[in-house]
């Protein structure tokens, strides 16, 4: 993880990451345990199998591994040609059992006194999954992207900055400081929203200028008309949301498809 003295640009969950919507769909993927955690595993179409494998490590937002919407979107990407797998560094107490929507986060519940033990499991935790995974599923041939959402950004971050992926991406991130962007290896894809919390356009300007200075390789998808969330608990019955959410996934898609 960055040095905790760098200059925070990605602030920790507040209100606006227990917001959004349900989606509906039946989840393809398969509960498994690996390194100590419950992990969700999704595994691409047949038509793939003969193809070089490549893994990505999908780290969740505060609603968890095993919720509909995070599960859904896995299941898409896992669709066009990757072995997609996420922890349960939550340990099974998702956001999501605190939230009801159209009324949101239930009173007498205290995100950031959540949070932080959550953090604090997560960031012991998932460097023995991941080498785990690597150990279980990972072959002389296989390739590895990344992908965080939230309150799991720095997870990604940190596998960009310590080697192991070929490339990797964020959506709507929190809890990165600048050291987070000044110190990846790999190409990153940013996917952000207009109005965003925990990494408003200030944050986003700087992180650009980091990357810039130290010539990495990265793109930035930005999104009018969204708020944080966007990528994995917009509004489907919304049209900008719901292509919003679409065109994220599908930039991330791209992204894999041209390093891995």
């Amino acid at each position: 993880m960055s040095n905790s003295s760098s200059p925070i640009l990605a602030s920790p969950p507040g209100d606006c990451c227990a917001q959004g919507f349900k989606h509906r769909g039946t989840p393809v993927g398969q509960k498994i345990h690996v390194g100590g955690l419950d992990t969700y595993i999704t595994y691409p179409p047949k038509e793939y199998e003969n193809k070089p494998q490549r893994i990505i490590f999908a780290f969740p937002d505060v609603f968890g591994t095993f919720y509909v919407n995070t599960d859904l979107v896995l299941d898409h990407f896992a669709s066009h040609g990757f072995l997609v797998i996420a922890p349960d560094y939550l340990q099974g107490d998702s956001v999501a059992q605190y939230y009801e929507e159209g009324v949101g986060y239930k009173k007498g519940v205290d995100l950031a006194a959540w949070v932080q033990p959550h953090r604090e499991f997560a960031i012991k935790a998932t460097p023995i999954w991941i080498e785990a995974v690597k150990a279980k599923f990972g072959t002389p041939d296989t390739t590895y992207g990344c992908v965080g959402y939230c309150f799991g950004a720095p997870f990604a971050m940190g596998l960009l900055a310590h080697g192991g992926v070929s490339a990797g991406a964020f959506a709507h991130p929190g809890f990165l400081t600048e050291d987070d962007f000044r110190n990846i290896k790999g190409p990153l894809l940013m996917c952000c929203a207009e109005t965003d919390f925990t990494f408003p356009t200030s944050s986003r300007h700087r992180a650009e200028e980091i990357l810039a200075e130290t010539k990495a390789t990265y793109h930035v998808q930005l999104f009018s008309g969204v708020k944080h969330g966007f990528s994995t608990r917009g509004n489907p019955d919304d049209p900008n949301e719901r292509w919003v959410k679409e065109e994220c996934a599908r930039g991330m898609i791209n992204w894999w498809n041209r390093f891995l």
